[in-house]
């Protein structure tokens, strides 16, 4: 990862920076990463016709202000994570005109709207544990003066708190849009499954803390990082399939680009393995969305990106996803909200 040796910073305004600039980091990962079954990826535009590469370059930069301006409203409510929702509340209008931005961007495509409510969630839920912090630090200088001129450095995110952060500030608010939601017909893709199969897709996740997020998503990527020197992990995918020997061992710019780019893309098909996506089931059925998650849960058996045989079989399978008309956006999403929680992880005050 980019940030994997953490960043540092003097003060909020700094922290703002540094935020937004991993998010734009992070949103130019997951559409970086090649190859994505079904997804637009720098090789071709899986099963899009109305969107490529460039479109989500575009959108990216036409988002990320909007991102951090929502870090940055947790960050202004002091901390208050004692009542969050109202933090909730607000960031919904700032997705908004987020979204308003996107679609003037793309020419009315919607390519991170999904994107927008997810890392909107958990950036602001971060912004209130940075507030809450950056209070309770300057107050400790206030009573302690003469060691205020040290140099003092600490972690300034906690992943676990995070997601719970988010769940805390959505669950009542999503609840009650569900319970609105079954009264009257459908309005909306996400409505339509939610009164056909019962899936609460996102909003679900959110309101149970991110699980795809805390349970498959940040162990897969952590893992994936790892491998160079787990020899246990490296033996285990050997077993199943031939390892990409000159990926794990090669040195210079051009290896740690491509050994990134395996990381971002093996996590992907761990999250493709076990998420029920909507966007799958938006554009196919429940049938294929199993299908996806099984043929996901082989390719991480043999080491996905990380063997010939998966890299192989993720390429096959961008064929198949294209002829079935599929395409795993919530995945992608996943993929990169994961991607920023491990790049804010890296952060500290100094």
């Amino acid at each position: 990862m980019q940030d994997r040796h953490g960043a540092e910073f003097h003060n909020a305004e700094e922290l703002v920076e540094i935020v937004g600039w991993n998010v734009r980091n992070a949103l130019l990962g997951e559409v970086y990463a090649t190859p994505k079954p079904g997804l637009v990826d720098r090789r071709d535009t899986g099963s899009h016709s109305d969107m490529s590469y460039e479109t989500f370059l575009l959108s990216t930069e036409a988002i990320t202000p909007y991102l951090a301006e929502m870090f940055e409203e947790g960050l202004r409510s002091g901390g208050n994570t004692e009542n969050p929702e109202n933090v909730f509340l607000g960031i919904r209008k700032t997705g908004m005109e987020a979204e308003k931005a996107m679609y003037a961007a793309t020419g009315n495509v919607n390519t991170h709207k999904g994107m927008i409510f997810t890392m909107g969630i958990l950036l602001a839920a971060a912004g209130l544990i940075a507030g809450e912090k950056l209070s309770r630090f300057s107050d400790a200088q206030q009573n302690d003066s003469c060691k205020s001129h040290e140099r003092v450095e600490f972690r300034f995110f906690d992943i676990d708190r995070i997601l719970e952060t988010g769940r805390n500030m959505s669950y009542r608010i999503l609840e009650k849009d569900f319970l609105e939601m079954a009264k009257r017909e459908p309005r909306s893709h996400g409505e339509k499954l939610f009164h056909k199969y019962g899936e609460k897709g996102i909003r679900g996740q959110a309101m149970e803390g991110f699980p795809i997020i805390k349970e498959i998503g940040l162990p897969a990527m952590r893992k994936y990082l790892s491998i160079a020197g787990d020899t246990e992990l490296r033996s285990e995918i050997a077993e199943r399939a031939t390892l990409r020997h000159r990926l794990l061992e090669d040195e210079g710019s051009m290896r740690d680009e491509h050994f990134e780019n395996a990381v971002n893309i093996s996590t992907l098909i761990a999250i493709m393995s076990d998420l029920n996506d909507t966007n799958v089931l938006t554009r196919s059925s429940y049938e294929d969305m199993e299908w996806l998650k099984g043929e996901s849960a082989e390719i991480v058996k043999i080491g996905a990106a990380f063997s010939e045989e998966g890299l192989s079989a993720i390429e096959e399978l961008n064929v198949k996803c294209i002829e079935k008309n599929i395409s795993p956006g919530g995945a992608a999403d996943i993929l990169a909200v994961t991607i920023l929680l491990l790049k804010l992880e890296g952060i500290s005050y100094v």
